[in-house]
């Protein structure tokens, strides 16, 4: 099982701190951060002075200090509705969701009719996970603004997370239909498209996005992913190499362009991208399972092994690390060290399937043949129509004098498809 990489594009317009004139700007609140330092003193009593440079400060991503002054500006006035929602902002920024929420909360109950406070809560409230109560916002939002295209894509952006995957692409479409160029709606709608498999959709919307902004790296990406799930993997190539272009440490795309690579049978190209991104990030360790794998291909088996054991330094208690390195150890016919891998991977995981299949090959090649029975039976009872449980089931009762009941599974082998049942059936039950 190959490790893939998802990424979630979302903007928060009324947290962003873009601008049109950035430097225009950034020298008129300078301006105001400067007048207003001049009027404060110690003895300063008035909490608008505090605010407007606290609001300044925001505004050129000062926010540590934007937080004091805004502070100062609720000490001085309590009902200071607008320094409440400002802190808030300034909260959420600097990753204080809760205290976010209550000084929005704040904020609503000075002002119930404002529809940015609902916003900004429901982002908040979706950081912590509460989605539930992200999406009672956002519809509150929509309900005192209709044309509130925000609210539509981040309530989209929580029923996904949700996943709500058809409620989540209904909303976008409604924020596209109110702005037919809100490229975010169409990025969004574009990845909900692909969790539901309708990839050929997804291109389209992503499709969108790079018409009107060809130097987003996202949008190549992710219509990469969606090419590769239609197993179009040389045009997920391109689209990843645009990525990469755009972005030379992108290292999801060369992550998903390794597995492109791997897909079309090119497993030095999926090394070569897995070393690409280990010199951008040493601890990325999809990167080391994915070549371990590629190497596996080139039954480079101990470079495999050492990959995998890396792989499992950075996740300890992924089952599938345990089962590749089990695997590799198998090629490399240790077949002790492979059983206990299986075995760590069956307490991780107890109904992997494919573990029980590869642990009963160990215990076959130990020679405890009733082990490799139980294992096998325990696959068939996780997965009747798995063949090659049958086949080597049939192998290990022929082993055991069983030729009655070794040829009968070898027969379900067959009926089920497996390629090796009816060399079997040739062999040993004439």
């Amino acid at each position: 099982m190959k490790k893939l990489t998802l990424l979630f594009f979302v903007l928060f317009p009324l947290i962003s701190l873009a601008q049109n004139n950035a430097g225009t700007d950034s020298a008129k609140y300078s301006s105001i951060v400067k007048y207003y330092s001049r009027l404060i003193t110690p003895q300063t009593t008035d909490a608008g002075a505090y605010f407007k440079r606290g609001d300044a400060l925001f505004n050129l991503a000062d926010y540590p200090n934007a937080l004091l002054d805004l502070d100062k500006a609720i000490t001085l006035n309590a009902n200071y509705e607008e320094a409440f929602f400002t802190r808030g902002r300034t909260r959420y920024v600097l990753k204080d969701y809760q205290g976010a929420i209550a000084d929005f909360t704040q904020s609503i109950a000075f002002k119930p009719n404002t529809g940015a406070s609902y916003y900004n809560r429901g982002l908040s409230k979706r950081k912590l996970g509460d989605f539930k109560g992200a999406i009672a916002d956002y519809s509150t939002a929509i309900s005192l603004d209709p044309k509130d295209i925000d609210a539509y894509n981040d309530r989209g952006v929580a029923k996904k997370n949700m996943k709500d995957y058809q409620g989540a692409i209904a909303d976008y479409t409604q924020a596209i239909l109110l702005d037919p160029k809100y490229t975010r709606a169409y990025y969004n709608r574009g990845l909900s498209k692909s969790d539901i498999h309708d990839n050929q959709g997804a291109i389209e919307d992503f499709d969108k996005v790079i018409a009107w902004s060809p130097r987003d790296a996202d949008a190549y990406y992710a219509r990469g992913d969606a090419r590769r799930h239609l197993k179009n993997y040389q045009g997920a190539i391109d689209d990843y190499n645009r990525a990469i272009g755009i972005d030379p440490n992108y290292v999801d795309a060369y992550n998903n362009r390794g597995l492109a690579k791997y897909n079309l049978g090119d497993f030095n190209g999926e090394i070569a991208d897995d070393n690409k991104i280990l010199t951008i990030d040493a601890k990325y360790g999809n990167a080391y399972y994915n070549r371990a794998l590629a190497k596996g291909k080139l039954n480079n088996y101990i470079e495999e092994l050492d990959d995998f054991t890396t792989y499992l330094g950075l996740n300890p208690n992924d089952p599938d690390g345990y089962l590749e390195r089990g695997n590799a150890k198998l090629n490399l016919e240790d077949y002790k060290g492979a059983l206990d891998d299986y075995n760590q991977t069956l307490l991780l995981s107890p109904n992997y399937t494919s573990a029980y299949f590869d642990r009963g090959l160990a215990k076959r090649h130990l020679e405890d043949y009733n082990g490799a029975i139980a294992d096998y039976n325990k696959t068939l009872e996780l997965d009747p129509k798995y063949s090659d449980a049958y086949n080597s089931r049939g192998i290990v009762k022929h082993l055991l004098g069983d030729n009655a009941g070794g040829c009968a599974d070898f027969k379900k082998a067959l009926e089920l498809g497996n390629s090796y049942a009816q060399e079997n059936i040739e062999k040993f039950c004439q």
